[in-house]
């Protein structure tokens, strides 16, 4: 990456743009260009989304904000019934979300050792 946006927070550059975000979806309901209730009721679990992806900004916490994005997700479909989906018939698609994060991670975590080793031996 260039020198010169390697000393940005990406954390408050998240943050703003996300302040900007909200405050404008405030100002257009302000404006009565948006029903913002309807939005809420419907879209709420973006605010887990946002979440998430700002978990994955900060690469220490690239796992969790990846489940935080999955839930969301998840709670999202639910919401809007996307194929018919309700809290008690979507269930099982948390479970694969889950199953297939622990295989994900194991095999990443994996291959993270690995190449490390090798590291070590080369030197």
């Amino acid at each position: 990456m260039n020198g010169k946006w390697r000393d940005i927070d990406s954390d408050q550059l998240f943050w703003g743009l996300f302040l900007l975000g909200a405050g404008t979806v405030l100002l257009l309901r302000r404006f009565h260009l948006i029903d913002f209730s309807w939005t809420m009721h419907n879209f709420w679990p973006l605010i887990v989304i946002v979440i998430g992806v700002s978990h994955v900004f900060h690469r220490k916490t690239l796992w969790s904000g990846l489940w935080i994005i999955a839930v969301g997700a998840w709670l999202q479909a639910v919401t809007l019934h996307l194929y018919g989906f309700t809290y008690a018939s979507s269930w099982p698609l948390l479970l694969v979300f889950i199953g297939g994060g622990m295989i994900v991670r194991t095999i990443a975590e994996s291959m993270r050792r690995r190449d490390a080793e090798e590291g070590d031996h080369r030197v």
